[in-house]
């Protein structure tokens, strides 16, 4: 087939650029690089749990009442699987009105997990318990009791099932010390479950139906009945699902694509020019516009073939480790955008590419367009927002800065194909459609090999 006098050379460019590059040593890295964090990354959010939202501790508040009548308050700390924590800092204070407290002691847990604080006469008190920067709060209240015991209670969805099923209580005496013989029984619609173990800490799993059960703690003869309803947890299919996955190696795709792009195309035609190569190859029959064109070709289709490949296996992963697939359109956007983002940024290295006159300038030049359109162009269009007096036009700008980068283009377009949860839980997305994004990602394409043409004219052959 002959060609058109413009596009002589391209496919010999093309194909020597492509097969070169995918033997490149920087090829593999970059591919064992992405793997990890794309690959690796789903797997590691997926059987790893994902989001199970469960807290770091579990504070069990309990009022004790001593012998001369003064109030203790007892706090046992555990994880939310009921293993007592050790050496956790608990602060309790007085309530001195809705948003004030006085504090009126701390302590740290002992090795069994407990913690106690006479309070004197006080009727309430509040209990902070910290783990690093994890914390939790609950309160304590002293009433008199009704039975020889005292419980507190905790159900979520520890095993991530999707059923808000799993009751942890805890149960003490009086006294605020666990009790040991009998041991309080725990019994599920009128059948025995277990007994408490010696910290006084039980764990029952409830009935799978949407609905009301009876769960009865025995102590002694004396009994307390709680009638607890079973629900479908609306949040873990969510927070633990495929969609929230798939939303977060989209966030990595526009920090990591580029590099790819970024390293594999820096010195596609500085490295030519330098080794002189390039002179041989513009004397043959071939044109500079055929050239530039395949070197474009080349280079996009050595990093978009792995590129895909590793996505496809992380989607792969996604769906094998969590058992369910992602939302179709959410997949075919995230595929589909990501060759849009890594084409954009090879067309920018090879605009550089062409004016560095060393290897090393055109690295230089990929290292700061990397950090310009991924970390300062947040800064300076925060920056410029701020100065705007009128928020009208500020609110204006904010929403049109996005075209101005991108990788900000790539994140609104995969935001357009986001399903509902994501953009109402954290807030992400853009205000503008497809049409507009769909226009300023083509203006950006055509005007940035139109300059990388221009510039492989004029710089390539000096």
């Amino acid at each position: 087939m002959n060609l058109p006098p413009f596009l002589r050379g391209a496919p010999t460019v093309a194909r020597q650029e492509f097969l070169g590059n995918l033997k490149s040593v920087r090829m593999i890295m970059m591919v064992s690089l992405l793997s990890l964090v794309v690959v690796g990354g789903t797997y590691g959010l997926t059987a790893g749990g994902g989001f199970s939202g469960l807290p770091a501790l579990v504070a069990w508040p309990h009022p004790a009442f001593a012998e001369n009548g003064s109030h203790v308050a007892v706090v046992w700390v555990s994880s939310p699987f009921g293993a007592p924590l050790n050496g956790i800092e608990v602060e309790f204070s007085e309530p001195r009105g809705p948003t004030s407290a006085e504090v009126i002691g701390r302590a740290s847990t002992n090795a069994t997990g407990f913690v106690r604080l006479d309070v004197g006469n006080r009727t309430a008190v509040s209990v902070s318990a910290r783990w690093g920067t994890s914390e939790t709060g609950t309160s304590i209240s002293f009433f008199p009791p009704s039975t020889n015991f005292t419980f507190a209670q905790d159900v979520g969805d520890l095993d991530d099932d999707g059923w808000v099923d799993d009751l942890g209580l805890h149960v003490l005496d009086l006294e605020g010390y666990p009790i040991d013989s009998p041991r309080p029984r725990l019994i599920l619609n009128g059948t025995y479950v277990k007994d408490m173990d010696a910290r006084g800490y039980g764990l029952v799993r409830l009935p799978e139906f949407t609905g009301t059960v009876n769960v009865t703690i025995q102590v002694a003869g004396e009994e307390e009945v709680l009638q607890l309803p079973v629900l479908e947890d609306p949040f873990s299919s969510f927070f633990g699902g495929p969609d929230l996955t798939l939303y977060l190696i989209s966030s990595f795709m526009a920090f990591i694509g580029p590099i790819f792009a970024i390293v594999i195309t820096f010195d596609a035609v500085s490295k030519e020019k330098v080794q002189g190569t390039l002179d041989l190859l513009l004397s043959r029959p071939v044109s500079r516009t055929g050239v530039l064109i395949g070197k474009f070709l080349g280079v996009f289709g050595a990093v978009a073939f792995p590129l895909t490949l590793v996505n496809l296996a992380a989607l792969g992963v996604l769906g094998a480790t969590s058992g369910e697939s992602p939302t179709g359109s959410f997949a075919a956007a995230f595929l589909g955008y990501s060759l849009l983002l890594v084409a954009l940024y090879v067309l920018i290295q090879l605009v550089f590419s062409s004016l560095a006159k060393t290897s090393g300038t055109a690295v230089l030049f990929g290292v700061l367009v990397w950090l310009l359109f991924n970390i300062l162009y947040t800064v300076l269009t925060t920056m410029i927002g701020l100065a705007i007096p009128d928020a009208a036009a500020r609110h204006e700008f904010g929403r049109y800065s996005a075209l101005g980068s991108p990788s900000a283009i790539y994140s609104s377009l995969v935001s357009l194909a986001y399903p509902g949860e994501l953009g109402a839980i954290f807030g992400g997305g853009t205000t503008l459609g497809g049409d507009v994004l769909g226009a300023a990602a083509v203006v950006w394409f055509i005007g940035l090999f139109a300059l990388a043409l221009w510039t492989f004219h004029k710089k390539a052959a000096e």
